[in-house]
């Protein structure tokens, strides 16, 4: 098993698991057949369903160097925004569903992406607002990181 050491490896894991949601693969919405990585636009309304991965500003936890003196700890956030097609009355249904599908997909082996980070928080949700009416709905989940960073091999 490889433990991540670059916030690209970090980010490439999570756009996997994020594109693995499908109806055919046992989740409730098909926002994983379109990952974004770093759009924060809303899409139009032919685009949905999808997902965009949007990677936060990094902080350093600890610079020690124990194992490695160009190896640190951070923590970076990552805000998972997915839309939808919904019931325009009930836009909240798909939406709890998108927020499920979203947390199973990070967290289905555990708080650690497989053994390959030190840790993933969980930070919240929230259901994005729109006009009464629109038959989209944005659901997002944050999340933050914690691993392992070699700067000397970035």
């Amino acid at each position: 098993m490889t433990v991540y050491v670059r916030s690209e490896d970090v980010a490439n894991e999570i756009a996997t698991r994020l594109s693995g949601i499908s109806i055919a693969n046992g989740y409730e919405t098909d926002i994983g057949l379109r990952v974004q990585r770093g759009r924060r636009s809303v899409p139009a309304d032919d685009e949905p369903p999808l997902v965009q991965l949007v990677e936060g500003s990094d902080d350093v936890l600890d610079e020690s160097g124990r194992n490695s003196k160009s190896l640190i700890k951070v923590e970076q956030p990552y805000v998972l925004d997915a839309f939808d097609r919904c019931d325009p009355d009930n836009p909240n249904v798909q939406a709890h569903k998108m927020i499920r599908d979203m947390k199973r997909a990070i967290f289905a082996d555990g708080r650690t992406l497989g053994g390959r980070v030190f840790e993933v928080k969980y930070l919240g949700k929230d259901i994005g607002p729109r006009p009464d009416g629109a038959a989209l709905v944005q659901a997002r989940v944050a999340i933050s990181v914690s691993f392992a960073e070699d700067l000397a091999s970035p």
